[in-house]
């Protein structure tokens, strides 16, 4: 896949990570234990307003650009922080294994320039993770896809602009190990 790296094995979930392995400084960490701690209903008041899907082996929360940073910016605004805790405890609750972040865009600019903002976001969702409390030892991927996996269409039927659709495009997505 262009410009992104290899870092061997393909991950169980069949998705190619061409991703960059993240390790943050080390620093003192906290127990997370192997299993989820509480129940998920109860998780869920702490993921509200997330977009969060789960499969047999992860637990996929999309984040849109929109929250975490300004137009055309890859460093996360302070209201970032809300959902970035929200997050932050799920993969403190998590069992062992890599978190991937993946930076998407919408299809407007150059696919070159959304790439690379893509990977910029996404790096500065991992190292905003790799600075908390309980979470800083775990190792995070970091890929970016640009415009090449948009969720909503980028155009109305009509071939004007969606504002709204670009907006769902522009998003990181987090893939947690369950």
């Amino acid at each position: 896949m262009a410009g992104c790296s290899d870092n061997g094995a393909a991950p169980a979930n069949g998705v190619e990570p061409a991703a960059t392995p993240v390790t943050p400084q080390a620093s003192r960490s906290a127990g997370t234990g192997g299993a989820l701690a509480g129940s998920v209903s109860a998780l869920k008041a702490d993921i509200s307003g997330l977009n969060v899907r789960t499969t047999e082996t992860q637990t996929i929360v999309d984040l849109p650009a929109d929250t975490l940073f300004e137009f055309d910016r890859a460093d996360l605004t302070p209201a970032a922080a809300t959902n970035l805790a929200k997050v932050a405890e799920l993969v403190r609750q998590a069992p062992a294994g890599p978190v991937e972040m993946v930076g998407h865009t919408d299809a407007k600019g150059d696919d070159a320039y959304n790439l690379e903002l893509s990977k910029r976001r996404a790096q500065a969702v991992a190292d905003w993770m790799g600075e908390q409390v309980g979470i800083r030892q775990r190792r995070y991927l970091v890929a970016g896809k640009g415009e090449t996996e948009p969720v909503a269409a980028n155009q109305a039927s009509d071939g004007k602009d969606d504002p709204a659709g670009r907006a769902k495009n522009r998003r990181v997505t987090v893939s947690i190990p369950r």
